[in-house]
């Protein structure tokens, strides 16, 4: 390849990360603090044009204004001047303290309480309006000069100077409250449920398993690497369903997805050559690639952002059980109400008009995944309540879910296992052991639970023994 093609190659795919990166920054946090000060330059020429358009209804407003606080030009100057230089010096310190009380939290609960920050509305509004205030005073003491006095103007900023520090100490209170661990972990909840919302649209409108068979067979690789924040699947199926002869697309990547240069991101199957290719270009179009995930439409995300925080927080890392409980809870509680989301999907699913898109919803095998995980760090940690935890979540929930998901929950609760003998046999583990028990057997599957109660007995042998953790449970004889 010529040097001059791959420098243009690569300048492009710079100028497309820069774009990525506004569109995204402006998605998660400038959008409305943008807004705000826009709405704060208008006010500031709005108030200059009021002040010089002497409406004989704000005279007398504007004489009791200027004999009582406002005398000249010079005295509204120095105001202003004051305002401004105060709120922009203000802002600074508290912008500092505020980046270190994350920077704290965040060594605790990893960097999603970075994200968690960013994404809060009331956050964006509180800079949005400092700046704006600041901006604002700025612009009006620049129109000041004798003998323009802007009196009314000078008197709103005022007004909104100290909203603003009322302000100052509403975002005191609410930055330390974010900071709570069951904030943030409800923060994530909520954002994962409304993200699953918006994927189950594409879950209903495509298939879960190929119905064609065609002549042609393309696949259709990435030239970059990135997670799949946008899968336009009407596109695709409308492109598909007008083909000349009959065609499906078997994508390969699901919402969330991690792909590499050269990763095949689906597969075109059409009669002719033609349609496939003009779909594998469609397919292309219709799917964006971003070196960050996407947490309003990837309810992925939200799980492996609990996960984190439960790992972190149950190992040894950071030995605190508190927050890894809140992760467990839920995430066990995003199980169960998807759990009916599931069961109202396939209810409806004879009622939607399926594109041919064939689709792999991969969320809740990421839901088990991660409670697995987390069990498995609890082991290395010795923390007997995270254990405990998730067998709890998983013997509430047998009775609730699919039959495909009750062998997943089975296939989890053999795989985690092995890891009791790493744990004390608590009374409160001895419940959950037995609740789980109880739970597979009134599924019909009385071999797990044989085995969980097989495990338990020899785990119950220990007690009133001296045990170190790597002879606690000795193997069978």
């Amino acid at each position: 390849m010529p040097i001059s093609t791959e420098r243009t190659e690569g300048a492009s795919l710079e100028i497309a990360r820069t774009w990525e990166t506004i569109r995204r920054a402006f998605a998660e946090f400038l959008t409305l603090p943008t807004l705000i000060i826009v709405g704060f330059l208008l006010l500031a020429v709005a108030m200059n044009a009021l002040e010089r358009a002497q409406l004989p209804s704000l005279a007398a407003l504007h004489a009791t204004l200027e004999r009582n606080v406002f005398a000249d030009a010079e005295a509204t100057a120095g105001l202003l001047e004051t305002i401004a230089g105060s709120l922009v010096t203000v802002t600074s310190i508290t912008i500092s303290l505020l980046l270190l009380a994350l920077q704290q939290t965040a060594s605790t609960l990893t960097a999603e309480v970075f994200d968690q920050f960013l994404r809060r509305r009331h956050n964006q509004f509180y800079f949005g309006f400092f700046i704006g205030v600041a901006l604002y005073s700025l612009m009006t003491l620049a129109t000041v000069n004798a003998p323009f006095n802007p009196v009314l103007a000078a008197f709103t900023a005022l007004t909104l100077t100290v909203m603003a520090l009322i302000l100052l100490l509403i975002l005191l209170y609410t930055s330390i409250n974010q900071m709570r661990p069951s904030v943030i972990i409800d923060a994530i909840h909520d954002y994962t449920l409304k993200a699953r919302t918006e994927h189950l649209v594409i879950v209903e409108r495509t298939r879960r398993a190929p119905q064609f068979s065609g002549e042609v067979r393309l696949p259709v690789t990435v030239d970059r690497d990135g997670y799949v924040t946008r899968i336009d699947v009407e596109t695709i199926g409308c492109d598909a369903a007008c083909a000349a002869g009959r065609a499906e697309v078997v994508l390969r990547a699901s919402h969330g997805s991690y792909l590499s240069t050269g990763d095949t991101l689906a597969e075109v199957v059409a009669d002719n050559q033609d349609d496939a290719e003009r779909l594998v270009a469609t397919v292309l179009d219709a799917i964006r690639l971003e070196r960050q995930q996407d947490f309003a439409t990837d309810p992925a995300n939200g799980i492996e952002e609990l996960g984190t925080i439960g790992w972190t927080s149950i190992s040894t890392s950071k030995s605190n059980p508190a927050p890894g409980l809140l992760a467990i809870r839920s995430l066990r509680d995003l199980l169960a109400r998807w759990s009916l989301d599931e069961q109202s999907a396939s209810d409806s699913e004879s009622h939607v008009d399926q594109l041919p898109v064939v689709y792999t919803d991969t969320v809740m095998m990421v839901l088990m995944d991660t409670l697995e995980s987390l069990a498995v760090a609890s082991s290395e940690s010795m923390q007997h309540q995270s254990f405990t935890e998730v067998l709890r979540a998983f013997a509430a929930l047998l009775g609730r879910v699919s039959s495909e998901n009750q062998r997943a929950i089975d296939n989890v609760i053999l795989r985690i296992l092995p890891a009791l003998g790493d744990h004390v046999l608590t009374t409160d583990l001895e419940r959950a052991l037995t609740e789980t028990q109880v739970a597979l057997r009134n599924i019909g599957n009385h071999e797990t639970a044989t085995r969980v109660e097989t495990a338990c007995k020899r785990l119950a042998q220990t007690k009133g023994n001296l045990h170190s953790r790597s002879t606690r449970a000795m193997p069978p004889r």
